[in-house]
């Protein structure tokens, strides 16, 4: 979806909407823009954070400026004016974390009140105009009146959707193109897996007692599954990086680590947060894979995984190979 609205293009397009549809791509905007200027702050402190993470989990990383609300008049205001005096149609309003200090200003005076290098303005302003494309994409699907059978013509009724998705089909909203590449694997693997449990359905009506055949299936599946979580690289520290020496990953946490984990787990649902937050407060080393991923990350995700069957947590959502996400019973 390459066409760019003009602004009169998509005042027309946005007064066809419902109330509800509205509502959404507006609040869709917001909470775009307040993604990309968080994930921008991350990816400037050399976290990589997966697409998953809402943003309230991503501010629990940043110490300095987050982006605290984001304005659209629909015109230009002189009640929302930038910190320079000048009236503005679209205000982003910026609060410091650790100050509390809160700025005003458009687009044009990012750099100029907030100190943060011209560099990151520049991606965060284009992060920004992402989001804005992202609107016109949904915008001129619902005037083509997309379905998701358009893009998708067997959509399991049983699988479960990743939250940001269901949100969009539930008030009746097209899904984004780069919605639909993550959806696309996510069925096939469901379909996969439901193809598995019916042959294993198969096999058990010839099965008359336990083998030793059937036990040693279910540890290799186990052992494939846990193997999954690793990334296929190597594995590095910082230091170690340059002199090119991986690290012995352990496959077990100590009692202290594992309390630490559940009790971030009673306000995050995000391991890869998680993983970042143990880091950030030095509670386990900065050591990560050459893509980027913390090296505890698959650790993590095993014992909460043996927590699922002690009812202790509930697996939410599973986001291929970049993220998983739990919650507590």
């Amino acid at each position: 979806m390459n066409k760019i609205l003009t602004n009169e293009e998509r005042e027309e397009l946005l007064s066809l909407l419902t109330e509800q549809q509205k509502t959404f791509i507006e609040e869709h905007v917001k909470r775009g823009k307040k993604t990309v200027f968080a994930n921008q702050m991350a990816i400037d402190k050399g976290i990589i954070l997966p697409d998953s993470a809402s943003i309230e989990e991503m501010e629990m990383l940043l110490d300095e400026w987050i982006l605290e609300d984001y304005i659209d008049n629909g015109f230009v205001n002189s009640e929302t004016p930038c910190e320079c005096g000048r009236p503005l149609r679209y205000q982003y309003i910026v609060k410091h974390k650790s100050t509390n200090e809160v700025r005003r200003f458009g687009i044009n005076h990012f750099e100029e009140h907030t100190g943060i290098p011209s560099g990151l303005v520049s991606d965060i302003r284009k992060g920004f105009a992402t989001i804005d494309y992202e609107m016109d994409e949904l915008l001129i699907k619902i005037k083509q009146n997309w379905t998701i059978r358009d893009v998708l013509s067997d959509l399991p009724s049983e699988i479960v959707l990743p939250k940001d998705i269901s949100d969009h089909l539930k008030n009746n909203v097209p899904l984004l193109e780069r919605q639909i590449k993550r959806l696309k694997p996510l069925i096939n693997d469901f379909q996969s897996q439901r193809e598995l449990e019916r042959r294993e359905v198969v096999e058990d009506q010839f099965l008359t007692e336990p083998t030793e055949t059937a036990d040693f299936t279910m540890d290799s599946d186990q052992f494939s599954f846990e193997s999954d979580l690793f990334e296929n690289t190597e594995i590095y520290s910082p230091d170690q990086k340059a002199k090119n020496k991986p690290i012995t990953v352990t496959n077990s946490l100590s009692g202290p680590l594992k309390d630490k984990v559940l009790s971030y787990l009673e306000t995050v649902s995000s391991v890869r947060i998680i993983c970042e937050l143990l880091i950030k407060n030095n509670i386990v080393a900065d050591q990560r894979y050459i893509t980027g991923k913390p090296k505890i990350y698959p650790i993590i995700c095993m014992f909460l995984d043996g927590l699922i069957y002690q009812n202790v947590v509930t697996l939410e959502e599973v986001n291929g190979t970049d993220d998983r996400k739990y919650k507590l019973n």
